[in-house]
């Protein structure tokens, strides 16, 4: 299974950017998922980009309701499929957080990634456990590489950096 990071989706739709046939290329691999995450950097990433706001509005007619549209657009698509993590509290020493969050700490002292990062490694990891699948984590982002042998001590996640 290929877990899909912000990075690769926004590279494939944009003409300018010069990794964008290698992002293309691996929508054309099966099994590949995003998270909640993703979903929320896209739709960030869409309402902030002028060349993307003009898709959007094209789906849609309008920045308010076109989020949605653009992102189940991007799912269709490249066949990505949006898969939700059960959020359950977990008690650590310093107070209640849920599964993700509690994770994404966990891992900050094994990984030393930014947050976002960590968060998306904390994604990518629960849904390995969740379907006993083994995870390729799909990236342009440069950190991922750079971290890779931690991160896949860490959790047996395999990165896959796209230049």
């Amino acid at each position: 299974m290929k877990y899909i990071d912000t990075s690769v989706v926004v590279s494939a739709l944009d003409p300018a950017d010069p990794s964008m046939e290698n992002s293309i290329e691996i929508f054309r691999k099966p099994e590949k998922i995003i998270s909640e995450l993703a979903v929320i950097e896209l739709t960030s990433a869409l309402l902030r980009n002028r060349n993307f706001t003009a898709l959007m509005d094209e789906l849609s007619g309008g920045r308010d309701s076109s989020s949605y549209a653009a992102i189940t657009y991007i799912l269709e698509r490249f066949d990505l499929v949006y898969f939700p993590i059960p959020q359950n509290p977990v008690e650590t020493p310093i107070g209640k957080y849920n599964n993700i969050m509690a994770l994404a700490i966990e891992l900050s002292y094994k990984v030393p990634m930014l947050t976002l990062d960590l968060l998306h490694l904390s994604y990518a990891y629960t849904i390995s456990k969740l379907t006993s699948s083994k995870i390729e984590f799909i990236t342009r982002d440069r950190e991922f590489e750079v971290y890779n042998k931690e991160i896949h001590d860490a959790t047996g996640i395999k990165i896959i950096y796209l230049a």
